[in-house]
């Protein structure tokens, strides 16, 4: 090997040590990071049964879908929902379910998750839905928190709802 095939192996070997050592420093943050977050208390609430988002253009809270809860002390929250979306869709049209957070009998603008189909490409649409949403330091006492949606249509529903909201020391 010449000269210049030498130079392009010391190239090569120190951009890979270059490589490895920043991958090392990235990935020691990282622990570093998860490893100061602590959960203080989780709460979680299931259903199983199906609600049928009736009446249309109207906010409404799924039932059960609702936790109340107690913070000894200022927090971060962690608010988790999944549930199982029937959507049946209209032609030449949008057939969709909202989803928005209450929190302390204040319906949230943002984030909202929109699940749905357009134009009736078929008779019904099936989604699964995963919405979160973090609060950096959630103020101390009494809260409740829960899950309100918006639909179109009087015949979409949901079903095998969960809510689970998970506290982390500040």
């Amino acid at each position: 090997m010449g000269k210049g095939g030498s130079i392009l192996g010391i190239i090569g070997i120190l951009l890979g040590a270059g490589g490895l050592g920043f991958g090392f420093i990235v990935w020691s943050t990282q622990n570093s990071m998860q490893a100061n977050l602590a959960a203080q208390d989780i709460w979680s609430q299931y259903d199983g049964d199906s609600f049928t988002v009736n009446p249309a253009y109207t906010y409404l809270e799924i039932p059960n879908m609702s936790i109340a809860f107690d913070l000894t002390a200022t927090a971060s929250i962690h608010i988790l929902f999944t549930c199982s979306e029937v959507i049946f869709p209209v032609p030449s049209d949008y057939s969709s379910i909202s989803f928005f957070f209450k929190v302390d009998g204040i319906r949230l603008t943002a984030p909202r998750v929109d699940v749905g189909s357009i134009d009736g490409g078929s008779i019904v649409d099936y989604f699964s839905v995963v919405f979160q949403h973090f609060i950096p330091s959630f103020s101390p006492g009494a809260h409740n928190i829960s899950v309100m949606v918006f639909s179109r249509v009087t015949t979409n529903y949901v079903r095998y709802c969960s809510l689970t909201i998970q506290s982390i020391a500040d």
